[in-house]
């Protein structure tokens, strides 16, 4: 087994993990978000309830969430890690249709100076 380890881009990055979860006992789902900094160590997290949905909508939220938290928190430069490998690969435009990004959120995840993403694991 290998053990995945993230190693920073550059000074400046932060690293954004997120995550949704649907409760098989209530009509809930939860997403996470944690920024982790240079040497990989915990800076920061949260975790909120949300309204049920799909499972795409919830993970697209988990991202747009993610990115809001670091942004909010001041940092700017930002790598996002999901499970989700559509989401990982930049294709958020399809996934969300209860919120769109807004031009500045866009642009920032279109420019490759200030957003960076990529799957956890190969198949999803």
């Amino acid at each position: 087994m290998t053990k995945y380890r993230w190693q920073f881009r550059n000074y400046g990055w932060v690293k954004v993990n997120v995550d949704g979860s649907v409760s098989t006992f209530k009509p809930r789902a939860t997403i996470g978000k944690m920024v982790r900094g240079l040497n990989g160590s915990w800076m920061r997290g949260s975790k909120m309830v949300v309204k049920l949905a799909n499972f795409f909508k919830i993970e697209a939220r988990a991202l747009l969430e993610g990115l809001k938290f670091a942004w909010a928190k001041g940092y700017h430069r930002v790598e996002i890690d999901s499970d989700n490998s559509v989401l990982a690969q930049g294709e958020m435009e399809h996934l969300i249709t209860h919120e769109k990004p807004s031009e500045s959120v866009r642009g920032l995840l279109d420019d490759d100076t200030h957003c960076a993403t990529h799957p956890l694991f190969d198949g999803d």
